[in-house]
């Protein structure tokens, strides 16, 4: 069956009307966020049409519920329909679910929403050619974030350098890091207070070695009056930033220096330096914490979920990578 045949046959303008208005809203504000990611125009188109397909079915079979409210089952029961009931193949439907991981991937991250827990990516894709979606690019390795940062040091690109480093050691959110202040920050190894979703306060940490390349970008940014931590310009033009959405400017064009080290695309994110972190503290992977015995440290899931201020053990597992496979293996010695 043709694409354009099953579309036709599932939307329709009085349906598309009926729709929960929260997840009009919500996809409107993706909307936006991607035409100032500069995607073009037919990516925004399909993500656009895609988000329509879902939206509609969830109008349908799920009482019209906001996206976030959906559960796991809900995404599987989502994903078996359109590949059963409408015979979309196996790449179209992976589609559909790269959409919607991207749209409650922005709702992760934007402190707009309180949404914590992505529980669409999940629910696995369907076999044979699956397409790529941002559960690849949701992670990075510990190792992967020494290279990056060291060829952001390397360029010069100090500013970037620190943004990397204090979002990856703090697992801070974007508004979070966008709050951080200049002053103070040599003399210990915590920022100033900042507010984070719910409005919690608390600062936050960072390592030694975060703090040296803090005191490297601080001396080549020179002497201001601007109390920020972020800045954008050189000499008498520098300029306090105006919003967080240049921290997540400033990621993008990090996330080049990601795709060179991995050898293929990917795309790097504030959000990810959360997931990436959470993931590095419990698997040991960050070889300047260690242990009594001089290894790696591995922190217990308990621990890395006050650090992130989570409001609980199951929104931070909500961010580790899945090891059943794995740890099956190991009890068998396999």
């Amino acid at each position: 069956m043709k694409r354009g045949r099953v579309y036709n046959k599932f939307y329709t303008p009085e349906l598309w009307e009926q729709v929960n208005k929260d997840n009009k809203a919500i996809l409107d504000d993706f909307m936006a966020e991607y035409r100032q990611r500069k995607k073009s125009k037919s990516t925004i188109d399909s993500y656009y049409q895609d988000a329509r397909y879902i939206f509609i079915y969830v109008l349908k079979y799920l009482d019209n519920k906001c996206i976030l409210d959906l559960k796991k089952k809900d995404f599987r029961g989502m994903s078996l329909y359109f590949s059963e009931d409408c015979n979309m193949s196996p790449n179209r439907v992976n589609r559909l679910k790269s959409t919607i991981n991207s749209i409650l991937t922005f709702c992760e991250e934007d402190d707009d929403y309180e949404y914590d827990n992505n529980i669409a990516k999940k629910v696995k894709g369907l076999p044979r050619e699956r397409v790529r979606d941002d559960d690849d690019d949701f992670f990075f390795t510990f190792d992967e974030f020494i290279k990056v940062r060291q060829m952001l040091i390397d360029a010069g690109r100090l500013q970037d350098a620190v943004l990397l480093s204090l979002g990856f050691d703090s697992a801070g959110r974007r508004n979070e890091l966008f709050q951080v202040k200049k002053t103070g920050l040599l003399d210990g190894n915590k920022t100033n207070i900042v507010i984070g979703k719910r409005g919690k306060k608390f600062p936050l940490v960072y390592l030694n070695d975060t703090k040296e390349i803090i005191r490297q970008y601080l001396e080549q940014r020179g002497d201001d009056d601007i109390e920020s931590l972020w800045v954008k310009g050189y000499g008498d033009n520098k300029q306090e930033l105006s919003d967080s959405s240049s921290l997540y400017l400033r990621m993008v064009s990090i996330s080049e220096l990601f795709s060179q080290v991995r050898g293929e695309h990917c795309d790097i994110f504030c959000h990810t330096m959360r997931h990436s972190r959470a993931e590095s503290l419990k698997q040991g992977t960050d070889t300047r914490l260690l242990d009594e015995n001089g290894e790696p440290k591995k922190f217990p899931i308990d621990m890395i979920s006050k650090m992130m201020h989570h409001e609980g053990i199951e929104v931070t597992q909500s961010y580790l990578m899945n090891h059943d496979e794995e740890e099956i293996d190991a009890m068998f010695g396999l």
